[in-house]
């Protein structure tokens, strides 16, 4: 039954995993309105005629259906083994009901024209179901080695600047949706600079993308932060919180990498699904560590 458990667990967290690419791959191409203004059909049926926007479409609501179904089986599942346990009581929340609320959103978005704001928390609320389910496999993985990771507790101080992190991360994530969604992937077009004669725009699109950029160099700071904390006071006691903040650096570089690809090479798709998995990690990393300070030896 353990094995049967924990296989669930990945098997839910690599589903959440390729809806968000998948959502990612319908707005990089400009699918979203793949099926019409139809749904749940597509352009009027339920198994629509090929072309290349409408399968993008097709097959994004095809997983994001059965991601529904299997995280809420996987949640009730642990919820009932871990009965009593907050954390997993949370987590089950989280999951269930932001990937319920990012349905519901999507559906919107093809029923009834939105915003560019209310797009972007598509992506957002997509990205707290994913952080959800995923920490909740992390849980069920790691309860048996919670012992040998939690060795001591964290300061006050660390545990705010972790969760201010990942606030600050999900502010900077939404940016990037929103970039996406108002049409300013390449209003700038060019690296450090904005474009030639133009190093620091402050207005219009080029304003909103330079923002972007300059938000993830905040981020980045905060990231670094995070990892001298544990590298100095963490490293043997709380290896869970090392090991995490080391992971988070190493994505936030490979972030920034991936977001200097996606502008110098004009929005190459593999470009811009990388930027989109590497953030989407990324942020449930982040989310990974605030949750670990809160924990205590004795827990």
């Amino acid at each position: 039954m353990d094995k049967a458990f924990k296989t669930m667990a990945v098997f839910t967290s690599v589903i959440m995993f390729l809806l968000m690419i998948a959502g990612t791959l319908v707005t990089d191409t400009d699918s979203g309105m793949g099926c019409g203004s139809d749904w749940p059909l597509c352009n009027g049926k339920f198994i629509p005629e090929y072309t290349v926007a409408t399968m993008i479409e097709y097959t994004h609501r095809l997983i994001t259906g059965f991601a529904g179904i299997v995280v809420i089986i996987f949640s009730i599942w642990a919820w009932r083994r871990y009965r009593g346990n907050r954390e997993v009581k949370g987590l089950a929340i989280l999951g269930i009901s932001f990937i319920v609320v990012e349905s519901l959103i999507g559906a919107a978005a093809v029923l009834w024209p939105q915003s560019a704001e209310v797009l972007a928390l598509h992506f957002g609320f997509s990205l707290l179901a994913f952080t959800g389910v995923v920490l909740l496999s992390v849980f069920v993985v790691q309860k048996d080695r919670s012992h040998l990771l939690i060795k001591q507790s964290v300061s006050k101080r660390f545990k705010w600047f972790a969760w201010v992190t990942v606030a600050y991360a999900y502010l900077d994530i939404y940016s990037g949706a929103y970039l996406r969604h108002v049409k300013a992937s390449l209003a700038c077009t060019d690296f450090p600079g904005c474009y030639p004669g133009n190093f620091l725009p402050f207005a219009g699109l080029p304003g909103i993308h330079y923002l972007h950029r300059v938000a993830a160099v905040v981020l980045l700071a905060l990231v670094l932060g995070l990892f001298i904390y544990s590298i100095r006071h963490l490293k043997h006691g709380r290896p869970d919180i090392f090991n995490a903040s080391l992971l988070a650096l190493i994505l936030t570089l490979l972030q920034g990498v991936s977001g200097v690809a996606v502008v110098l090479s004009r929005l190459n798709i593999f470009a811009t699904l990388s930027h989109s998995a590497l953030i989407t990690i990324l942020f449930a990393v982040l989310f990974y560590i605030a949750l670990q300070t809160t924990k205590r030896p004795e827990e």
